[in-house]
């Protein structure tokens, strides 16, 4: 059985490592999958679209939406004034942040009439499907306008999983969708804010664990230094550097992002 539950996945190419076990573990609860992708890389280089089309061909069920990358809506300002313009306007985000909200919001309009219930998702950030069904067969999630999940988060190798955890995922009653902000440069944090209660963070699986692996920094060299290229926080740190300095060796123990601790696990993905 799966729920009245759509899940709205933003992907580029970049994601081709995980997307398909995305997709396949999304689809053991949820009602509908939607997935927008742009016709470009949020820094505005053309995007892979033959991977797309492949990637598309292979998953015919899922609704993938394309949609057109526009320069003037990228333009990066210096981040005082992004500052000052943020108390001025909840509707302006500036640089890739705007995409990223663009997609989800976009996905929110291809909703099935039938859907109470939308989960966001990154491609990178890939669901243990069956714990995550048997967590929502107790359907405790609907006492909820919004839930953000615990989730493992990996740094260069999907054995290497912080003893920390996040929450990045969202999952929101739909008609709470009315009230919620997405253009933000605080992108899922600021949709989760601006719902009013009942909500709640961190939430756990029956077993206690998170139920979600997020491998937004378990990836290879080559597609990091993509990534930092065209996330939101591409303008924060000298990120190429950074990269190019932790791979001249092993991996150390920590990462140099948050400087969490890691342990080693039995990969829930073989790459």
């Amino acid at each position: 059985m799966t729920h009245s539950i759509a899940t709205i996945i933003n992907f580029c190419s970049n994601d081709k490592l995980f997307i398909h076990h995305t997709i396949n573990q999304v689809k053991k609860f949820s009602s509908q999958i939607i997935i927008p992708y742009c016709d470009h890389f949020y820094d505005g280089t053309p995007e892979d679209q033959s991977l797309i089309s492949k990637t598309i061909a292979k998953h015919p069920t899922v609704k993938f939406i394309p949609f057109q990358y526009d320069p003037n809506a990228t333009k990066t300002l210096w981040r005082g004034w992004q500052f000052i313009l943020r108390r001025l306007t909840k509707t302006q985000v500036w640089g890739p942040q705007h995409w990223i909200c663009h997609a989800r919001l976009l996905g929110t309009t291809y909703l099935k009439k039938n859907i109470k219930y939308v989960l966001f998702l990154d491609a990178d950030e890939v669901p243990d499907g069956k714990r995550f069904k048997g967590w929502l067969d107790t359907k405790n999630y609907q006492k909820y306008n919004a839930i953000k999940s615990a989730n493992y988060w990996y740094f260069r190798s999907p054995k290497h999983q912080a003893t920390t955890f996040e929450d990045s995922s969202l999952l929101v009653k739909r008609t709470s969708l009315t009230q919620a902000v997405f253009m933000d440069h605080d992108e899922r944090n600021a949709t989760y804010n601006s719902i009013p209660h009942p909500k709640k963070r961190m939430v756990l699986g029956l077993d206690s664990k998170p139920m979600i692996h997020h491998y937004g920094w378990a990836k290879p060299k080559a597609n990091l230094l993509k990534k930092v290229k065209t996330w939101g926080h591409s303008k924060d740190r000298n990120w190429t550097k950074l990269i190019e300095k932790e791979f001249q060796n092993p991996f150390s123990g920590t990462d140099f992002i948050y400087h969490r601790r890691f342990t080693t696990v039995k990969p829930f993905l073989h790459l």
